[in-house]
């Protein structure tokens, strides 16, 4: 039964435990900027990702939607319950991380691009701010997302010890003049922050905007 899965596991997702992303990657950069690439309908996400330079090292691509779900975007403002897959590239676009929102949930799933499950992203539905919480493939609690501002871009993704390992702003010291339009921002992640939780915390300031309509920011 269940136990067997847990012991033949053990050496599996956990061995990525406490490793450093490959030299090079998207996932092992400190600073990334991303800029949201404007269209006339906003019908599909599809970011371009920076470095502080302004080179373009990776971009976030929404995978196609269904019909069904394409209309109802078109024609509803039911945004929220569609379900939304999207493609984290790194340099060379090679693919560094899958994120997938089924319909009707505030859970975003992030895995690897061979399937390797590296946890989730799930909403807290709560009085006052919007929290997001971050979980390991068998569900126990990595970290949390705390806004300081979510209307701003500015919040911060902590680890199990509160300690903060990124964060998402639009005032970055380092930002040229060239970036700052309202569809930019940066994402600072911590050298010291490792798997699973680096990736889960890239992946979050990467894709909060795309689980978090604009309603949500009047909290």
């Amino acid at each position: 039964g269940c136990g067997d899965d847990r012991e033949a596991s053990e050496e599996g997702p956990l061995s990525q435990y406490g490793m450093a992303p490959p030299a090079g990657s998207l996932l092992a950069q400190q600073v990334l900027v991303v800029k949201q690439k404007l269209k006339l309908i906003e019908l599909r996400n599809d970011y371009a990702v920076l470095d502080p330079g302004g080179r373009q090292i990776g971009a976030v691509v929404q995978a196609s939607q269904s019909p069904l779900a394409f209309l109802t975007r078109v024609f509803t403002s039911w945004d929220v319950a569609l379900p939304i897959t999207l493609h984290i590239l790194g340099p060379g676009t090679v693919p560094e991380l899958i994120v997938h929102k089924p319909w009707f949930t505030w859970r975003c799933q992030v895995s690897r691009p061979d399937g390797q499950p590296l946890g989730e992203i799930t909403k807290q539905i709560r009085l006052g701010k919007a929290r997001f919480t971050l979980l390991d493939p068998r569900g126990a609690q990595l970290g949390e997302v705390r806004a300081h501002n979510w209307r701003a871009k500015d919040f911060s993704v902590l680890d199990g010890a509160g300690q903060p390992i990124a964060r998402v702003t639009k005032k970055w010291a380092g930002l040229r003049e060239l970036f700052t339009d309202a569809d930019t921002y940066v994402v600072e992640v911590s050298p010291s922050a490792v798997d699973p939780l680096r990736s889960l915390a890239v992946a979050t300031c990467l894709v909060i905007d795309v689980v978090m309509k604009q309603k949500d920011y009047d909290n």
